[in-house]
């Protein structure tokens, strides 16, 4: 019972979430990327009502936190009303194939292939001592600095979220939240670009290369999700309000999730501000983000809990450039000859590459991120080993959605989310997420 509570938990998530949908344009998204947004607004909405409460000095309960999410769910229920709801074509050849893909996320997760260690010393630990808290206590982040007690609270929130649901920590639905989160990501991807194929191709990836990241349990999958928003939402959508929204969104989400989030935010504002050269948009997506981040650094600072983000710090060690390259190009081989990264690259290498370039952009100023990161340890080869095969995970997301854009073009997407018969089209070769052939309202 403890873990179908704290399963509950995330569960309630895209419920919460459902209050986006009062944005016309997010309504009229097919069924599927309505959801996997949701999923993610709900997420950043609970993080930042218990962070909220914290500051406040109100401590956490179901009592207090319930009525207040079962409001925001009804607002959100509201607009539900007169709704398309589409089935994904999960009868189609692509869509049975990427249903196994998830099945097969889902199984290496119950039977702990998938398991993230640093669930039960870094994440876990720290959400049972913020429950029983009762909040953001400072004095409990203190006890145990390996806890890296400076890093984004996004992650830890709700494992805290689904303690307080459960009444014991459900190590279960902890790690179960990853396979959940990545049915949002594939929902968002295939809702976005409205490519079945192409859907299962990062379907099948992210799969397998789950099974060697270990990212169930630790926050990867949840960043990932806003990862995919935002990148797709620059690929594939037209509409300027869908984008700056989505964008805006998702890069406070990551921002707000991992270290890692505040390079792939940086890494969005360069593309939009080169690649698309669009300045007032990235400065207005970046600004949420920006807020939060200013937010928790000072939270940081004001109760001197500088770890993770002090390593900025640190000097560089620019003689452990080759160590580091070398370390990292062993990890992305994922044992299976780089075929992860090859296959998405080939695939936009022979197809229209200029409709790639957002998503190519991305994928290298995050690599460039993670080398200048590793540079940081005179002897960084055991701690490349350990994380990145979760980190170097953003940039082939990245590739993915790329080659999702280059090969199939983009296609005109109905309401509902069908393709119609005849409908595909090449593309215009224009720079994508400007004019990609197709506006919010059909995809």
């Amino acid at each position: 019972m403890t873990d179908v509570l704290g399963l509950l938990a995330y569960l309630v998530l895209p419920l919460v979430g459902l209050i986006v949908w009062r944005l016309d344009f997010v309504r009229e998204m097919s069924t599927g990327a309505r959801w996997g947004v949701a999923t993610a607004a709900g997420t950043l909405v609970v993080a930042l009502l218990m962070s909220t409460l914290s500051l406040l000095g109100i401590e956490w309960s179901r009592t207090l936190l319930i009525p207040i999410l079962l409001a925001i769910v009804i607002a959100g229920v509201v607009k539900t009303r007169g709704m398309r709801w589409a089935q994904w074509p999960v009868w189609s050849v692509a869509g049975i194939g990427t249903a196994i893909a998830w099945l097969l996320t889902v199984y290496g997760t119950v039977t702990a292939r998938s398991s993230c260690g640093d669930l039960q010393f870094t994440w876990g630990p720290k959400a049972i001592r913020w429950f029983r808290a009762g909040g953001l206590d400072p004095a409990v982040l203190h006890t145990w600095p390996q806890l890296t007690v400076d890093y984004p609270p996004l992650q830890t929130l709700l494992l805290a979220f689904s303690n307080l649901f459960a009444h014991q920590f459900p190590w279960w639905a902890a790690v179960l939240a990853g396979p959940l989160f990545f049915l949002a990501t594939l929902a968002v991807i295939r809702g976005f670009s409205g490519d079945s194929p192409g859907t299962l191709l990062a379907a099948m990836t992210l799969a397998y290369t789950f099974t060697l990241s270990y990212p169930a349990g630790c926050a990867e999958p949840p960043l990932l999700l806003f990862e995919a928003i935002a990148i797709a939402a620059l690929t594939f959508l037209d509409n300027p309000r869908a984008q700056t929204f989505l964008v805006s969104l998702a890069l406070a989400g990551a921002v707000f999730t991992k270290l890692e989030g505040a390079t792939f935010a940086i890494a969005v504002f360069l593309t939009i501000l080169l690649v698309q050269r669009q300045p007032k948009r990235a400065f207005i997506t970046i600004a949420p983000a920006a807020l939060l981040f200013g937010a928790w650094m000072a939270f940081i600072f004001r109760n001197d809990l500088l770890y993770m983000y002090g390593g900025a710090k640190m000097p560089i060690y620019w003689s452990t450039i080759p160590v580091v390259l070398k370390t990292l190009a062993k990890v992305a081989k994922f044992n299976l000859w780089w075929l992860p990264y090859l296959v998405p690259i080939a695939v936009i290498a022979i197809g229209n590459v200029r409709r790639a370039l957002v998503p190519i952009s991305i994928a290298l100023l995050t690599t460039g991120a993670t080398v200048y990161f590793y540079v940081h340890y005179p002897d960084p080869v055991w701690w490349i080993e350990s994380s990145s095969p979760r980190v170097i995970l953003t940039p082939l997301l990245a590739l993915l959605i790329g080659a999702i854009a280059a090969h199939r073009g983009y296609v005109r997407v109905a309401p509902d989310g069908v393709v119609p018969q005849g409908e595909e089209t090449e593309g215009s070769g224009r720079p994508a997420g400007r004019h990609s052939g197709g506006a919010v309202g059909q995809v």
